[in-house]
């Protein structure tokens, strides 16, 4: 009877405790609980950055690249902005003043190299911007719109938890006239994780 009522006891504690989900690993006598798994959340794999720059005097060169990264995995990332930049020349000798924008689009792509050169990155990039152009054969200022594939890598700088101070150099591979851009173009910017 009282191998019935221990055994009776422990069913009884079995079925209405629940399951248990412990696991031994590598041998051990104490058991460890098993975490569900994650749920998936879009806004872990996302990351905001961009670039920059600046300079001022006779020339002013103002310009803003964000961008919005999606992290596919630690080696693999794709990222999309738009690109806004502002020229401004300052003749002196001439009291001349000629100011101009740029803008458009970009799309960036990044794989990161393995193991211990991790912060080591090749880039692609294709950005679509809209220019400033003068049509000589009907003598007016109008607009036009250029797409730039540009190739070309960096290294990135961990400044804190998910955040990146970056560094890049890019070669256009574009032959046309109407767009800004010089050979190398060097990028600097940072990443932060959302």
């Amino acid at each position: 009877m009282k191998k019935a009522a221990i055994i009776f006891g422990l069913l009884f504690i079995f079925i209405f405790t629940g399951r248990t989900n412990a696991q031994y690993v590598r041998g051990d006598s104490i058991p460890r609980q098993n975490k569900p798994a994650k749920p998936f959340n879009f806004w872990d794999h996302v990351s905001v950055g961009g670039n920059f720059g600046l300079q001022f005097g006779t020339y002013t060169f103002v310009a803003l690249s964000p961008l919005l990264d999606y992290h596919f995995n630690s080696h693999f990332i794709v990222g999309a902005g738009p690109i806004y930049q502002y020229y401004k020349y300052q003749d002196p000798t001439y009291n001349y003043v000629y100011t101009s924008s740029v803008y458009g689009g970009r799309v960036v792509a990044f794989g990161y190299l393995p193991g211990n050169l991790s912060n080591v990155f090749a880039m692609g990039e294709y950005d679509v911007i809209n220019v400033p152009y003068i049509n000589y054969l009907l003598n007016e200022n109008t607009r036009m719109t250029v797409g730039i594939p540009l190739l070309g890598g960096g290294y990135r700088q961990p400044i804190g938890v998910r955040t990146y101070f970056t560094l890049a150099g890019l070669w256009a591979l574009s032959n046309s006239q109407y767009y800004t851009y010089q050979n190398p173009v060097i990028l600097a910017g940072f990443d932060i994780g959302i």
